[in-house]
């Protein structure tokens, strides 16, 4: 028979009984009409068992009825649980319950390092790292196979109410647990969504500036942020491909740069470069591939390197590194991946923008210093253009201009500009070529930059570093192929140059060599129009203008000037019996003899053929003062003298067949101009040699041996 609840148990109930009742009446009118001797034995059987089977019964209603009671209050407990759960989104539930035994007590467990030694009534198999049956568990999902064959759970889980709840608390602590599990990574992820978002938008604004250093640095920095890196640098391929060359760096000391400069190819992240992958050492102390000792020096523990890779090609890497030992994820990889490739755009579109601009520059130096270079006269003009020009797009405290002279391996300094209070370089002064790195750039064709001079490396560095010099860019100036010299640009700070200055202002520097070396033709030229080829003395011509200019200047000033004309004896003999070689030899001989005799203020030239000229300003040869007739006379004897006893004898001590006569003329004593004081002069040098030469002869005057 199916019983119900409710209603249905009270009509079914009702029926029984009926049923029951109406059964005992009618045994009881049977017995007595076919048994009435039986009757009451009949009676006395059915009775008891009856009683007893509705005692059963209610004994068993009474169980079932509290099985259902059980049962309600585990499913109110159940929907208050459910209810907890969904509408509040709470899963935890109490680790306690004082019905249930104490499992360290019940097993008699001595594992006192246990989570849940000493706790009383604990649900152990909801706690992590418990020791339960000799072993260490692990989270709930992980033990609960074991903990089922434990007696403290069966005992907690011995009726179903107790299993229900024990499973829906379970359950709990299961969504629980996923739920913590998933708002970490939920966390994690909107972390990484937030510094991935500043990456992309630091990226996004970078991509507007100008100056590329600027953005690699502010990228490097957020890039070594979002993993937590100690240290960490962008290196960039060089124009010829074979190094990596950083440019910025991150938690590195000054300097360390030129350091950082790896080959590609070679090392973990050479190789990584030339693989274009990333590369990751968690423990540099044992990784045979890393063969940078700098990186070793500094106690770096693990790096990874992602290469920067642009629209047409691989443009460097990004190599962050940690002190500490470090794993790096498949999500943290990832992040700098993109991170990677951000800062390659960022690169690809600040190296588009600085070209452009740096186009620009160019274009508009070029056009300022070529509209100068129109106008000005000689290599002072040049350099004076290119400088004034430079300066206003690059900052510099010193320049200076070089010229370089193959025949005696030596560089001239041709100007200099400084900031400097005091300087050790002068216009004119002259180096050895292995003095300064100007001798390195001469013989490779190549510019290059020093970006920290520290004292030690050229000779000439110690001079650098006392004057304030720090950093320099040294461009050659090159002319259809030749090295003509350099151009230097210093400064008084460290790394204050950089490749983009470089290439901004080589182009003008190609410009200026080619104008430098029109300007040097234009010198050569003109000075050998007015000097003499085989003596190096100045010609006729510029000593005939010499003489003009003194003789106004002198006329101005009130003073005396001499003109000295000298010439050998017996020379063209000479010529004929000794050859012209020889011939030359004595006159250079002559020249060189004459330069070191006169004053600075004076001039001397070859005149002509084997004479020769002297224009002594401030000197006079006549008049009132006997004194300053013979200091003229002296000089010219002096001269005559000199040239006689240390050029006229040969190897074997023999007197050669020369000698040498002079004649002397002063302004205004003799003439009031140019032409005519050059006659007078030329007049008394014919008497000295009509009287068998070898004289000094002064213009009309008295003649003197």
């Amino acid at each position: 028979m199916k019983i119900g609840y409710g209603r249905k148990r009270i009509f079914w109930y009702a029926v029984l009984g009926t049923l029951a009742g109406g059964f005992i009446l009618l045994l009881h009118n049977l017995s007595e009409a076919l048994l009435p001797g039986y009757r009451n034995l009949i009676l006395g059987i059915i009775i008891p068992v009856m009683a007893i089977a509705l005692a059963l019964l209610a004994y068993r209603e009474n169980v079932v009825f509290r099985w259902g009671s059980r049962l309600d209050a585990a499913r109110r407990r159940g929907n208050e649980l459910m209810m907890t759960a969904i509408a509040q989104k709470r899963w935890e539930q109490s680790l306690t319950d004082p019905s249930l035994v104490t499992c360290w007590r019940e097993l008699e467990c001595g594992k006192e390092d246990c989570p849940v030694y000493g706790q009383e009534h604990a649900r152990c198999w909801l706690i992590a790292g418990t020791f339960c049956r000799g072993k260490v568990q692990g989270q709930f999902a992980k033990k609960l196979k074991d903990c089922r064959l434990c007696e403290v759970y069966q005992q907690a889980t011995a009726d179903p109410v107790k299993q229900i709840t024990e499973n829906f608390l379970a359950m709990n602590y299961l969504l629980g647990e996923r739920e913590d599990q998933l708002q970490l990574a939920y966390n994690e992820a909107r972390d990484r969504g937030e510094k991935l978002a500043g990456l992309v938008a630091l990226s996004e604004a970078a991509l507007s500036s100008v100056h590329l250093s600027e953005v690699m640095q502010n990228l490097l920095e957020s890039a070594a942020a979002f993993v937590g890196a100690d240290i960490g640098y962008v290196s960039l391929v060089d124009t010829v491909g074979e190094n990596l060359v950083t440019r910025v760096t991150y938690g590195l000391p000054g300097g360390a740069a030129a350091s950082l400069t790896a080959s590609t190819g070679e090392g973990i992240i050479g190789r990584a470069f030339a693989g274009t992958y990333v590369a990751v050492s968690e423990d540099l102390t044992v990784d045979s591939r890393f063969i940078n000792p700098y990186l070793k020096s500094l106690k770096t523990r693990t790096i990874i390197s992602l290469p920067l890779i642009g629209r047409e090609q691989p443009l460097g890497m990004l190599t962050l590194g940690t002190f500490a030992p470090h794993h790096y994820t498949g999500e943290e990889k990832d992040s700098l991946s993109v991170a990677s490739d951000r800062i390659a755009a960022a690169i690809d579109n600040a190296r588009l923008e600085t070209e452009l601009s740096r186009d620009r520059d160019q274009m508009e130096l070029m056009e300022l210093v070529s509209r100068d270079l129109s106008s000005q006269d000689g290599i002072s003009g040049v350099y004076n253009s290119f400088i004034y020009h430079a300066s206003r797009l690059i900052d510099f405290d010193r320049a200076c201009l070089i010229l370089w002279h193959p025949e005696s391996e030596e560089i001239e300094i041709l100007a200099v500009n400084t900031k400097a209070p005091r300087t050790w370089l002068n216009d004119g002064l002259r180096l050895p070529k292995g003095a300064t790195p100007v001798g390195k750039v001469i013989d490779s064709g190549r510019s290059l930059l020093r970006h920290e001079i520290k004292g030690d490396e050229y000779p000439a560095d110690k001079l650098l570093v006392e004057e304030g010099v720090r950093s320099s860019v040294f461009i050659p100036l090159i002319s259809k192929g030749e090295v003509l010299g350099t151009v230097n640009l210093d400064s008084f700070q460290t790394h204050s140059f950089s490749h983009e200055d470089l290439k901004l202002l080589e182009p003008v520097a190609r410009q200026l060599g080619l104008v430098l070396d029109n300007a040097r033709l234009r010198d050569q030229t003109k000075r050998h129009a007015l000097v003499d080829n085989l003596t190096g003395l100045y010609n006729h011509r510029y000593f005939y203008e010499a003489v003009v200019r003194e003789i106004a200047r002198s006329g101005r000033n009130g003073s005396q000037l001499s003109v000295m004309l000298l010439g050998l004896d017996g020379f063209k003999d000479f010529n004929h019996s000794r050859g012209h070689f020889e011939g030359d030899r004595v006159l250079k001989e002559i020249a060189g003899t004459l330069q070191a005799a006169v004053r600075q203020a004076d001039i001397v030239a070859r005149y002509g053929g084997d004479e020769f000229a002297l224009l002594l300003p401030e000197l006079s040869v006549s008049g009132s003062s006997g004194a300053a007739q013979l200091t003229a006379v002296r000089i010219a004897t002096r001269i005559r003298d000199a040239i006689v006893a240390g050029l006229f004898i040969d190897d074997a001590g023999e007197r050669l067949p020369l000698s040498l006569s002079a004649g002397v003329a002063e302004y205004p004593a003799h003439a009031f101009d140019a032409a005519t004081l050059l006659e007078r002069a030329d007049w008394a040098l014919r008497e000295a040699k009509a009287n068998t030469g070898d004289f000094v002869v002064i213009a009309q005057k008295t003649e003197m041996s």
